[in-house]
């Protein structure tokens, strides 16, 4: 006999702010039980509060730093030590960085890649073994429009993204006589915070229109996620961008985005929590 829906659990990271936070009222609005992870702060158990009080889901919350190369391995100690069944993992947490390569430290670019490319693989492997027990499971990693583009100034993070799109691709294809469904969501500027929004009017035409508000973003893609689609872009103007991509030169694009990305201005440690 199949076992009961609300017995499983959606394990999200980076779940209290922006995207993460978004994706887990939407999963939550659609009665999924949740396991919530995100680094150390009120934050998530304030979301955590009223995802139960509106929706009357189970949530569990869990703070941890993913950029510390043990976290993945911890969180799916912890989740097997509650005797958790998770049949959708959505590797979220990220972070981002505006500015020359050489103006971030050492320490900085590990814990970006760190967070944005080895807790998502690593996360993936632990938890994909059950996942196939389970009559439908899926896995959505976070990409970006950047997937496709080498970007001038913002060069790890878009690499890391080239990275989870291509990861993606290719553990769909060697799980696809699995019950597990990969996808991955490459959208454009999402609308995560007034200094977000700030920096996408500053950007003009590009900016304004590959943008969306989270809401929006989470409920296009947890519908697209369910229907098993394996790149899963908002917006028609993010897929004429990355259609673009392959019909222009080379050349033509390292310019443009050097130009776009260089505005004379480092923008710091850029949380995208994507």
């Amino acid at each position: 006999m199949e076992e009961k829906a609300q017995e499983y659990y959606t394990l999200i990271t980076g779940a209290s702010e922006g995207i993460g936070k978004a994706m887990a009222y939407e999963c939550g609005k659609r009665g999924m039980n949740l396991v919530l992870t995100s680094l150390p702060g009120p934050g998530l158990k304030n979301v955590a509060d009223i995802i139960i009080k509106q929706f009357g889901v189970k949530v569990i919350t869990l703070e941890k730093d993913l950029t510390a190369p043990e976290a993945p391995k911890e969180i799916y100690t912890w989740v097997k030590n509650q005797n958790l069944k998770v049949n959708m993992l959505i590797n979220n947490a990220g972070k981002g960085c505006l500015g020359p390569f050489d103006h971030f430290s050492y320490e900085f670019y590990y814990k970006m890649m760190q967070l944005n490319m080895v807790s998502l693989v690593l996360l993936s492997r632990l938890f994909i073994p059950e996942m196939k027990s389970y009559p439908q499971s899926y896995i959505l990693n976070l990409g970006s429009v950047a997937s496709f583009y080498p970007i001038p100034y913002k060069v790890i993070y878009a690499a890391s993204k080239g990275f989870v799109y291509s990861f993606s691709r290719a553990l769909r294809e060697e799980l696809k006589h699995t019950s597990v469904h990969v996808s991955v969501l490459c959208a454009g500027s999402v609308i995560t915070s007034p200094e977000v929004l700030k920096r996408i009017r500053k950007s003009g035409f590009f900016g304004k229109a590959s943008s969306i508000r989270p809401a929006k973003l989470a409920q296009y893609t947890i519908t697209k996620l369910l229907a098993k689609k394996p790149v899963i872009i908002p917006g028609r103007f993010n897929m004429l961008f990355i259609f673009l991509n392959k019909l222009l030169p080379s050349s033509y694009k390292q310019s443009f985005l050097a130009r776009k990305f260089n505005n004379g201005t480092v923008g710091g440690d850029i949380k995208t929590k994507e």
